[in-house]
């Protein structure tokens, strides 16, 4: 048993921050109703309301944080909470995952990390099951310790193992330090390429975009257009520099947040977990366990396919609903595909990594194309119509939908193995998902009448990731090799049911 603990008083700062952030609506709105000048009593009572709420938050978060203590007893977690009414919370060190480690611009100059305890009971909830909001990093490393080399004796149970001739006086396995292996660090050069490549130009110029739109009324935008026309017609080259000066500044903002989330991005195999260390400002440690791992999938933008640059995302089983990265994780944001394969050899040798995809028959070319002619003409339609002559530019999209429904035909294909099943399709990026049958949750055929026609179908898989599911379709396979994957995941009782049923019928018809 140790004694009861509590967290680093910073947390009180941290939880008044974080509610701050979430009151920023009525805080906006005090504001707004103290626009005009105080002249009598009531005209103080915004700011007065303000400052009383404030110190309400900040009164609050201190007893919060006098009130949340922890310890570790009888093999488990224990939080005791709760501002009014105390409240308990038993966590047995057999059902936490993983305990996830962050670090924010408070905790990283004393040294202090936050954790997240996640369990196998986590995907159903809308939070991890438990959070130390401030702890420093050697009682974080002592928790982890404790919690893990207490599972590691539960899977042993009261087997006498014998390890280099050493055992210990009760029985079990001596102790050893886990194995630690660096599979995997990012270099400034893939941060750069990953950066270039990911679209996050865009995104910095639409949120500049968005930014400037909720300013209509101090940025007179009717003369900044005017001066913008009079610097077209003065000539083409000021345009093209100005645009050129627009998407370097874009870039190097979107390389620089690329730096901050992904800087010293690292993924170690320590024992039987994942651990993937990230960030500049906020230090990110996640951890991984393997048995949670439902399916790993390979995804390629156009701009990367080229290179052959892809990203590796972890699905993963578990994780709390809000907090995305504890369900579907990059393993390898930035990376060559060829160079990837021995990577996850090392930590997933079972799975099958050279596949030979069957793809969709030639017949179903026509399907892709006519689908997403049909889509964009019922957006181009209108366009054109009401914007012309200047929306006959959105004709120019023909010419790249036919390109992307030809690339949608080429991707589209799966692979069949003993005990696993790769699918590879394309909406935008091309994105290659490899599942293990006993992770695959569940298997769909589905024909639409257009596609019973052409003797096509749409294959489904879906496998476990956040409370739902992750769904994997592939669209107009030739229906014989749905039907061939639907056979296989049958299970074994049942199939073999069906085929002595169907010989049966033919020695009937004999």
């Amino acid at each position: 048993m140790s004694e009861e603990k509590r967290l680093h008083p910073i947390s009180t700062v941290i939880n008044f921050v974080k509610q701050l952030k979430e009151a920023v609506i009525p805080l906006v709105v005090l504001l707004f109703l103290n626009r005009r000048g105080q002249e009598t009593f009531f005209d103080y009572l915004p700011l007065i309301g303000m400052g009383i709420f404030l110190l309400v938050i900040l009164v609050s978060g201190i007893l919060k944080w006098w009130r949340f203590t922890y310890r570790l007893e009888e093999g488990e977690l224990r939080i005791e909470y709760g501002l009014f009414v105390k409240k308990k919370r038993y966590i047995p060190f057999e059902r936490i995952q993983s305990l996830n480690y962050s670090e924010g611009i408070f905790h990283r100059p004393l040294k202090l990390v936050k954790i997240k305890v996640e369990t196998a009971g986590s995907s159903s909830s809308l939070e991890s099951e438990a959070e130390l909001t401030a702890i420093t990093k050697e009682e974080a490393n002592y928790l982890n310790s404790v919690i893990a080399k207490a599972k590691k004796r539960i899977k042993e149970t009261n087997e006498v193992l014998l390890e280099e001739g050493t055992e210990r006086a009760d029985g079990f396995q001596a102790e050893v330090e886990p194995e630690e292996k660096v599979l995997y660090k990012m270099t400034i050069k893939d941060l750069i390429i990953m950066a270039t490549t990911s679209g996050g130009a865009g995104v910095v110029i639409s949120g500049v975009l968005i930014f400037l739109s909720q300013f209509n009324e101090l940025i007179p935008f009717e003369a900044v257009m005017n001066e913008f026309v009079e610097v077209i017609q003065s000539g083409l080259l000021l345009v093209a520099i100005a645009v050129f000066l627009v998407l370097l500044v874009a870039w190097f903002i979107a390389v620089i947040l690329t730096f901050i989330r992904y800087a010293e991005f690292t993924v170690k195999l320590i024992d039987n977990d994942l651990v993937i260390t990230r960030g500049l400002l906020e230090k990110k440690q996640t951890t991984i366990p393997l048995n949670r791992i439902q399916g790993i999938r390979f995804n390629q933008n156009i701009l990367r396919e080229p290179f052959n640059y892809t990203s590796v995302t972890i699905e993963s089983a578990g994780g709390s609903v809000l907090e995305k990265d504890s369900n579907t994780i990059r393993l390898l944001p930035m990376i060559r595909a060829v160079e990837a394969v021995p990577i996850l050899k090392q930590v997933l040798p079972d799975y099958q990594w050279e596949t030979d995809f069957i793809g969709a028959p030639k017949r179903s070319i026509f399907r892709y194309m006519f689908w997403n002619l049909l889509f964009i003409t019922i957006a181009i339609v209108p366009v054109s119509y009401f914007f012309f002559p200047a929306g006959l530019f959105s004709l120019l999209l023909y010419p790249l939908v036919i390109g992307l429904s030809w690339l949608q035909y080429k991707s589209a294909g799966y692979c069949l193995s003993e005990d696993q099943l790769t699918v590879r399709f394309r909406v935008f990026d091309k994105q290659t998902v490899y599942m293990k049958k006993k992770r695959i949750q569940s298997l769909e055929l589905r024909e639409t009448i257009f596609q019973r026609r052409g003797k096509v179908a749409t294959l489904s898989a879906v496998i476990k990731s956040y409370s739902t599911g992750s769904v994997n379709s592939v669209s107009h396979l030739d229906v014989e090799d749905v039907e061939k994957v639907m056979e296989w995941y049958e299970p074994e009782g049942q199939r073999s049911q069906r085929e002595s049923s169907q010989t049966h019928n033919e020695l009937n018809l004999e």
